[in-house]
């Protein structure tokens, strides 16, 4: 399939690529060898194919910095491959062999302009050798290994002044010419000992915001080696393997989508021969296989996997091709299932195409179908996912079920940067939304459903406990984005600290319970007065229930009663928000082409259905 996908590629580029630019993700996925994966990203990274899926506004265009210790060639293209397998077109900026530490203790000369949402430093034991002046004294070697976590510490505090966004750090691994040159156990011990008490100290520096560290040893077991055969060491320059090129280019690539707000957040499973063995329709519930020994265990396996996703987030859901009341019947009662009816936020088990029931889920859910994870045992459902729902990602398992936990956990397709107190109850939020909609159901009308929903929404400012939900909530959100401007968290700090915007986020509970924080509003003061709302996100889990309008309100109010003359607000337009480019007109805001202006002189009432609660804060700007 691999030499297929990039011949298909060849031909496409040649034929006028824009035309098939939606085919071209689905084609770089099936790619599955790291040569042909860089052989892709350099067909495609060239400046006339950029420009070509460009005008076709299917991609999310990234700016990106690269920095290294060593000759890196393959990566750009490498990332290429893999951010257009997502959607997403960079704009990559490098510096010259070994310059990471000039080209941000020099205020990032090359990289400054860019801007990179995203900078990766990709480094190796060069690193610390460089500076050690004889290899075999060993307390040398611990001193210098001491040491390059606090240089790291000041250089990332540079970092932060230019370029800035995300910094990607590494640890370091011991390369084998390094480790065996030491012949005494003894000594062997002790650099090792130091080895790891350096890449501590450099995992530590994950604390600081923005910025993400990777493990070269887990990259490394994916890949198989991480160092570079002596021939390219020699020849090269290389320090790094082709296959662990690749799979650092796809962790960065997560890391960019994570940044980008395009992290995963849906898991939708099958139920035969996947979470459980057996065919529950034709063995019977008590035939089925989870838990015990093998292949049971490696169900129960993937089960405890999906429980701890859903403890950190991530929406489970029910995909299968069975009788409903069937397989509710085996998910509620069979002993060994780790997995409980109140573990998934929907549950599809019927005849139809799964395609079609992933939609359907997505739309229940209220969430882009572009956040679901697939997961099933057949080769031939994962085709038709594929084919006719591209935007859904697809995990390859492997035809022994000993490997399905560690295939899904190995894809890294939910990881972010922080994890937040909504993040952890998001399963029952999304359970009580279900209560809500059964609500919806039984009201008379829209406006007696939202009275008896008796929602109220509380002002918070920007503060220690409420700092990374109000950044997530601008680095997420999609749809309800109003600019699409995400703000990186020390971005956020530092414009609060210094007055230059004030940060906000807004909580709802109703009649079924707290909804958590739901909306993150930045506003601004204008030399003339004038407050502006830079950037008002709100979460889809709140759609249509009239918060969005009473937020603007009490903005309004509040510039209102401040003495400003007037209140801006902008929408911009991005792939998904265009169902909100008429909110401020809706709300009498004038203006054309985005810009918008309310002059205060009339403002609209609350929404009689939501109630303001006391709170903590009151806007302001």
């Amino acid at each position: 399939m691999t030499g297929d996908a990039l011949t298909e590629l060849r031909a496409l580029k040649r034929a006028g690529i824009a035309d098939s630019a939606e085919r071209v993700p689905g084609l770089l996925r099936s790619l599955d060898d790291a040569l042909d994966r860089e052989a892709a990203g350099m067909l495609l990274g060239g400046r006339a194919v950029k420009a070509a899926l460009a005008a076709t506004g299917r991609y999310t265009p990234v700016a990106l910095g690269l920095l290294a210790g060593s000759t890196v060639d393959p990566l750009p293209h490498l990332l290429t491959a893999a951010l257009l397998a997502e959607g997403v077109q960079p704009e990559t900026g490098t510096t010259g062999f070994n310059q990471w530490r000039f080209e941000i203790l020099s205020g990032a000369p090359n990289l400054k302009e860019l801007a990179p949402a995203v900078t990766a430093c990709l480094l190796d034991d060069t690193a610390v050798f460089e500076k050690v002046a004889d290899p075999l004294d060993a307390a040398e070697v611990e001193a210098r290994c001491a040491a390059l976590p606090a240089e790291l510490d000041a250089w990332l505090t540079a970092f932060e002044g230019a370029p800035g966004g995300v910094a990607v750090l590494n640890t370091l691994p011991l390369s084998a010419l390094r480790r065996n040159r030491y012949v005494d156990y003894a000594t062997k011990a002790r650099v090792e000992a130091a080895w790891h008490r350096m890449n501590a100290g450099i995992l530590d520096l994950a604390g600081r915001p923005n910025v993400v560290v990777l493990a070269t040893d887990g990259l490394a077991a994916r890949a198989g080696s991480a160092a570079a055969t002596d021939r390219m060491r020699h020849i090269a320059g290389h320090a790094w393997s082709q296959e662990f090129l690749d799979a650092y280019a796809r962790e960065v690539a997560r890391v960019v989508l994570a940044r980008l707000g395009r992290a995963r957040k849906c898991l939708v499973l099958d139920l035969d021969h996947t979470l459980w063995g057996g065919v529950v329709g034709d063995d019977g519930i008590p035939a089925l296989k989870i838990g015990g020994s093998f292949p049971g265990s490696a169900h129960a396996e993937l089960q405890a996997l999906a429980k701890d996703l859903s403890r950190q987030g991530v929406l489970l859901t029910v995909c299968s091709k069975n009788d409903d009341s069937v397989a509710r019947e085996a998910v509620a009662t069979h002993p060994d299932m780790v997995l409980g009816p109140d573990d998934f936020s929907a549950f599809r088990a019927n005849w139809d195409p799964k395609p079609g029931n992933a939609a359907s889920i997505a739309a229940e859910l209220n969430i882009g179908i572009d956040s679901m994870v697939f997961v099933d045992d057949n080769p031939a459902e994962r085709g038709l996912m594929e084919a006719q729902r591209p935007e859904v990602a697809v995990v390859a398992l492997p035809d022994d079920p000993a490997g399905y936990a560690s295939a899904l956990a190995r894809a890294g397709l939910f990881n972010q940067f922080a994890l937040t107190d909504e993040d952890r109850v998001r399963g029952s939020l999304y359970r009580a939304r279900a209560q809500r909609d059964e609500l919806l159901q039984t009201a008379v009308s829209v406006e007696d459903y939202l009275r008896e929903l008796a929602s109220e929404i509380t002002v918070e400012e920007y503060g220690t406990l409420n700092a990374a939900r109000i950044t997530q909530l601008f680095g997420k959100t999609n749809q309800f984005n109003l600019t699409g401007v995400r703000y990186g968290a020390d971005e956020v700090a530092r414009r609060v600290e210094t007055g230059q915007a004030a940060f906000f986020g807004v909580r709802a509970t109703d009649a079924f319970g707290d909804n958590g924080l739901v909306g993150a509003l930045a506003l601004v003061r204008e030399t003339d007065g004038d407050w502006t709302i830079e950037n008002f996100v709100l979460s889809c889990r709140v759609f249509s229930r009239s918060i969005e309008q009473a937020v603007v309100g009490l903005v309004l109010r509040a510039a209102r009663d401040a003495g400003a003359p007037g209140v801006r607000g902008r929408h911009v337009p991005t792939a998904k928000n265009g169902r909100f480019a008429d909110f401020y007109p809706s709300l009498g805001f004038t203006g054309q082409d985005g810009d918008f202006r309310h002059d205060l002189t009339q403002l609209a009432e609350l929404p009689d259905w939501v109630a303001v609660g006391t709170g903590e804060g009151k806007f302001h700007a």
